[in-house]
């Protein structure tokens, strides 16, 4: 016991694990404290606004509301989860939540992907063919919750192989609790490929075809200026999305087969950095798609601006007469065109 003792006394944990260091917890601390409150703030006001204004319920926002919904679930119910365990080294919310929390980390990207591609396929029909039936809104909700079982049912194998691993040594003072995958190797391997192929790579490449065949009509169509300087606008949004998606997703996911494959790829000192640090890149995308959904989108602003401006302009109203002609003209005057343009835009 004396030498292990003077061992640990003598014992730099920054030589096997350089997260340990103080530095970098608290520099990975505050970013993902920036990514979370951000991520979090920015994807509620996007469901708040969408959910308020009657004009925005169109089946291109009701996928947009998903996608929102999914960076929400990711900023609130995983990463602070994620973060506590990797800087602590310790699993300390038991055995219930070990069940769900690290298995469903990948559920919110596979209804985010899948809920891309549903965009896609509904702008698609709506470009391409302008004469079919374009889908409603309930069916859009009834696609919603069937990306969502399907989700979460791909993501049953990591739940029922991952479970509690008690280290407790009272001979060195050692007690450690972790929430681990257990399962046959060969067998983890086929899932981790099955489920990057079903949950990134097919819907990606179908998305990229659907938006490639859409950019090609939209350049041959001989239609009005403004129509097509409308739709383009829209179609770059949504693109700018799917790419935004593609590049902040990719690494974690190259990250997640190659450390399947090569266990030992990455050396010990750096991996549990290397993941979170990948893991937040990955997340960033929670804070940029509020940007490219309400900032880029001048329906999806204005909308914004009313909801932001609606107390102040109820105290700005406060002792004088609602029913004037004047007021009420000016009420109408500007809802009309706004719903008209709202709908137009969603029309494209």
């Amino acid at each position: 016991m004396k030498v292990y003792v003077n061992f640990s006394q003598d014992f730099d944990e920054t030589e096997f694990d350089i997260l340990r260091d103080k530095r970098w917890q608290i520099g990975i601390i505050i970013l993902y404290v920036i990514v979370i409150v951000f991520g979090f703030i920015g994807n509620l006001l996007v469901v708040i606004v969408i959910g308020r204004y009657k004009q925005l319920h169109t089946v291109t926002n009701i996928f947009i509301v998903n996608l929102a919904l999914a960076d929400i679930a990711l900023c609130l119910f995983n990463l602070p989860f994620q973060l506590h365990y990797q800087i602590k080294d310790y699993w300390s919310f038991g055995r219930v939540l070990c069940h769900v929390i690290n298995p469903t980390f990948g559920v919110p990207v596979f209804v985010s992907s899948l809920s891309i591609l549903a965009i896609a396929v509904d702008r698609f029909i709506l470009i391409v063919y302008p004469f079919k039936p374009r889908m409603t809104n309930f069916q859009a909700m009834v696609l919603v919750v069937i990306i969502t079982v399907v989700t979460i049912v791909l993501a049953i194998p990591l739940m029922v192989f991952t479970e509690l691993d008690v280290i407790n040594e009272p001979a060195i003072q050692l007690f450690k609790v972790y929430c681990v995958e257990k399962w046959h190797i060969r067998s983890k391997r086929i899932y981790a490929v099955t489920v990057f192929i079903l949950q990134f790579v097919i819907p990606l490449i179908l998305t990229t075809i659907f938006y490639s065949l859409i950019c090609i009509v939209l350049k041959n169509r001989p239609i009005k200026k403004h129509e097509t300087r409308r739709n383009r606008r829209t179609n770059k949004i949504l693109i700018s999305v799917v790419l935004t998606f593609t590049l902040c997703w990719l690494p974690w996911n190259i990250f997640s087969l190659f450390t399947e494959f090569v266990p030992n790829g990455i050396p010990i000192k750096y991996f549990r950095l290397t993941d979170l640090l990948i893991k937040i890149f990955a997340m960033s995308s929670a804070c940029i798609n509020p940007f490219l959904y309400g900032w880029l989108n001048d329906s999806f602003r204005k909308e914004f601006g009313k909801l932001l401006f609606s107390g102040w302009k109820k105290v700005n109203h406060n002792g004088h007469e609602f029913s004037r002609t004047t007021g009420f003209n000016n009420t109408m005057e500007l809802g009309t065109p706004i719903k008209r343009r709202l709908c137009s835009d969603d029309e494209e």
